[in-house]
């Protein structure tokens, strides 16, 4: 079996206002100690509300020493006046051998209404005792239904690329760039997706999941009956007014859908704005 931790950390900031990456690690721990880590809003060099401008995944890195890192940033820039550059976007840790990594950025629709940044998605295909799992987490955009919806649109044609390219591998392979890459088609999405429960960019991301080329909602694979544990909004009413509500899922290829065990969702720590949550794979 393999356990894979999913949470949006808001840069180790908790709802008392303080960052500490450790806190996070000593949290996550307290509830297991997961084969894979995907944590979503982790920043190097950005400015955040203490002032501060951590490297985040040199800290993460050396707290998580078990654990080879996948930083996947959504953009990287140099900002006027700084020597260093800022970067934002997701991690992914593994104690699993990490066999492939890719990161891809998601669309951002022109929109001058609202305020939006870059968005992206982390791909790594890791090693286990029984076959190559695909993991692969995001962090959608959170004040635009449209760029949500192109965002989704994107993901899915990845996974399709990634479905065809495993299937039927180039019969002409040589050292190099040349040579095949290892990419699963047994596919777990986890993150923060910024939608909601039957939301259209939701129907979408699932609207397949009947066939083998779908994405099912893991949550609802186990639970059919019950509603979704609430992911956000349980400690901090300000920026989450709507009061607890889900919005962090996990989804799975149709071929893993007689593998999921568990999904547990921890509603007890306040050590973000977002809660932790834990999805279970077994190999039988």
């Amino acid at each position: 079996m393999i356990q894979v931790l999913s949470w949006n950390i808001q840069n180790g900031e908790g709802v008392d206002g303080i960052i500490s990456l450790e806190r996070i690690a000593d949290t996550i721990f307290s509830i297991c100690s997961p084969d894979i880590i995907c944590l979503q809003e982790v920043s190097r060099n950005c400015e955040l509300k203490d002032g501060t401008q951590p490297d985040q995944l040199n800290q993460l890195s050396d707290i998580f020493k078990e654990y080879e890192p996948f930083f996947g940033p959504a953009y990287n820039v140099l900002r006027p006046g700084e020597r260093e550059r800022e970067q934002f976007g997701n991690i992914i840790l593994s104690k699993l051998p990490i066999l492939s990594s890719f990161n891809h950025i998601l669309p951002q629709p022109t929109d001058s209404s609202f305020r939006h940044m870059p968005r992206q998605v982390s791909e790594v295909t890791v090693k286990t005792s029984f076959y190559p799992i695909c993991i692969m987490t995001t962090h959608l955009e959170y004040g635009s239904q449209d760029q949500r919806y192109a965002q989704v649109k994107r993901i899915l044609e990845i996974k399709d690329d990634i479905d065809k390219l495993s299937l039927n591998p180039a019969k002409i392979q040589q050292r190099g760039p040349y040579a095949k890459l290892e990419r699963s088609n047994k596919l777990i999405l986890c993150g923060d997706f910024n939608f909601e429960l039957d939301s259209k960019e939701y129907n979408l991301l699932t609207n397949n999941s009947k066939s083998k080329d779908g994405l099912i909602d893991a949550w609802r694979q186990l639970n059919p009956k019950i509603e979704h544990a609430p992911t956000c909004g349980i400690f901090d009413k300000k920026q989450w007014p709507e009061g607890a509500h889900c919005r962090d899922f996990a989804f799975i290829s149709d071929n893993l859908k007689s593998n999921v065990n568990s999904f547990a969702v921890n509603e007890e720590t306040d050590a973000s704005d977002h809660q932790p949550f834990v999805l279970s794979i077994s190999d039988n």
